[in-house]
């Protein structure tokens, strides 16, 4: 199966969280020793971290429920004051304000991180796994991340295999379609791997491979994750069969829709016979030619994982158009490309979907097994018109409701309330087909 979902670790994967928290360290050390007795004198960097390591080694293996790792820093600073013979309450809380507010607001992003992050997040879901506090939001990642698992927050720390199903139901795809990364050997690569995942180890000080871990691949830094999802992904398709042809033999045809490097390489897309070694372009034209008066609609207000399948759908029935209601941002690997061969809109929210449609002249048509909603072969589809499908789980949002001229329920016989978005698209469309054309 190709990779749907690449998750993170977050320090030293994504920002240096080494040097933050040395520096972090450094300022909390000034604050004592600005504000304290002349014991503090004593405080350095290199303590302060062995004791956090050992408060964090104890905390590891026997979590108390509710304490979060935060909660372990003050903790490692009370203990080396009182090393030095230091009990004072408020120069601790001056201390962890200090190392906090550097530690939160300061956080060093690797250099390649953000446009990286950006490319991977056209086509696949991304994830935040991690068993420390950093909130990726105040980090300079906001809102590129689609779920984040943090330790503290739901019980269980890497190398608990079973944070990493967690996070492959979080992406809502197999632990097999899931790529982990992160840096270190143990937690990240040999537990993604251990739940059924594959475990990519950014190595970016060129440390050899410990003995008995085997990376899926490894990195030097980010900028060669898409290469090695690509490889992964090909690696799927060959292990899956071959599909397509091999290249074109000599002299080649004279038609200008046909792709020179498809022909001299071979053309393993997934299209029609009729259309191998054609130029995208030439595709698209020709299509064009024969669309049907059909649009799909579909929510996005959580960024729904089945809108890839919904737009394939279109793509088999050449609709007119896919338009996305909500976030911009889908999961391009379910479409399996075919998002190329079509025209995919965006609409910020309903009323400026609605606001399009009628201008248009496009009734809207909302599928979804709500009360009041008609048995979808009760009749014929409107003929041009805009089939509208919910967000996956709620289904269609109350103003998308009321904004459709009319909904049809697909009839069901069994115990779940409604069917995948991507099954009742091309269920839609097809009694549309058959009723309309």
């Amino acid at each position: 199966m190709p990779v749907r979902c690449v998750a993170f670790d977050a320090d030293d994967t994504l920002w240096d969280f080494t040097a933050a928290m040395a520096q972090g360290l450094t300022l909390a050390i000034e604050a004592a020793q600005a504000a304290g007795p002349s014991a503090t004198a004593g405080l350095r960097v290199d303590d302060l971290i062995a004791r956090f390591d050992a408060l964090y080694a104890v905390h590891a293996a026997s979590p108390r429920p509710g304490r979060p790792i935060a909660s372990l820093r003050p903790e490692s600073f009370e203990l080396a004051l009182a090393d030095l013979g230091v009990v004072d309450a408020d120069l601790v809380e001056r201390m962890s304000d200090a190392y906090f507010e550097h530690r939160h607001g300061s956080l060093p992003l690797f250099a390649e991180i953000v446009a990286v992050l950006d490319e991977l997040g056209e086509r696949h879901l991304l994830g935040l796994v991690t068993n420390g506090n950093t909130d990726a939001e105040r980090s300079g990642l906001a809102g590129r991340f689609d779920f984040r698992l943090a330790a503290d927050d739901i019980g269980r720390r890497k190398p608990d295999p079973r944070l990493f199903l967690m996070a492959a139901a979080a992406a809502g795809c197999r632990p097999s379609e899931l790529v982990y990364v992160g840096d270190h050997p143990g937690n990240d690569v040999a537990a993604p791997q251990a739940a059924g995942c594959r475990g990519v180890w950014i190595n970016r000080t060129g440390r050899p491979v410990p003995p008995g871990i085997e990376p899926d691949a490894v990195i030097a830094d980010l900028t060669e994750l898409p290469a090695v999802i690509d490889r992964f992904d090909e690696e799927e398709r060959l292990a899956a069969g071959v599909v397509g042809v091999g290249p074109h033999p000599q002299p080649w045809p004279d038609d200008a829709r046909l792709d020179p490097a498809l022909l001299a390489g071979g053309d393993r897309r997934n299209v029609l016979d009729r259309f191998r070694y054609w130029r995208e372009e030439a595709i698209v034209a020709d299509l064009d030619r024969t669309r049907l008066p059909v649009h799909v609609a579909v929510e996005n207000w959580q960024h729904d994982l089945n809108i890839g399948t919904v737009v394939r759908n279109a793509n088999a029935f050449n609709v007119a158009g896919v338009h996305i209601v909500g976030k911009r941002r889908w999961n391009r690997r379910g479409a399996m490309a075919t998002d190329r061969y079509l025209s995919v809109h965006h609409h910020a929210s309903v009323a400026a979907f609605a606001a399009w449609a009628a201008e248009a002249g496009l009734p809207l048509v909302g599928i979804d097994n709500i009360p009041g909603a008609v048995p979808l072969e009760a009749g014929a589809l409107p003929d041009p018109c805009v089939l509208v499908l919910g967000q996956e789980g709620p289904g269609l949002s109350p103003a998308m409701q009321e904004v459709c001229g009319e909904v049809r329920e697909i009839t069901q016989h069994g115990s779940t309330r409604s069917l995948n978005a991507g099954v009742a698209s091309g269920i839609a469309l097809h009694w549309w087909s058959q009723t309309c054309r």
